[in-house]
């Protein structure tokens, strides 16, 4: 696992981790990695300090408890993990054909309904240009595993 520090085309920083560099390469072109402030999907890794892990930190961690969220933390983690619930019980998927069926919907082609999938990051930029509502759902701590 590796963690970048990232940042939005609207300056907002954040952490996220990733199974590797590639994956953060990959998803950032796919436009599944938003700003969870202002929900841009323009997002640029920034410089930090490499992390060093040891033998003696490795067993320090595997030894005591795990790492405990905080209220707000817990709260915060629950209610995305509720709204994701929500969202997928409620909505087709549509897979990789997200932007072509939000967009048709958009200018009435066809009948609206409730939809999720996925979508590139160059698809996602047009739609935000032909002013097609949509969301991304963040990455939960259990969709990394």
């Amino acid at each position: 696992m590796i963690k970048y520090r990232l940042e939005c085309s609207s300056g907002h920083e954040f952490e996220s981790w990733f199974r590797a560099s590639a994956d953060f390469d990959s998803q950032s072109l796919a436009g599944e990695i938003a700003c969870p402030f202002c929900g841009s999907i323009d997002i640029e890794k920034q410089p930090m300090a490499p992390s060093i892990v040891t033998k003696a930190a490795v067993a320090s961690r595997s030894a005591g408890p795990a790492p405990m969220l905080s209220g707000d933390a817990k709260a915060t983690l629950e209610a995305l993990r509720a709204i994701k619930k929500t969202v997928f019980e409620n909505t087709e998927d549509v897979g990789p054909r997200f932007a072509d069926e939000a967009r048709k919907m958009h200018f009435g082609e066809i009948e609206e309904r409730q939809i999720r999938g996925s979508s590139t990051l160059e698809e996602a930029r047009e739609l935000v240009d032909d002013g097609v509502p949509f969301g991304i759902l963040p990455a939960l701590p259990e969709d990394l595993n």
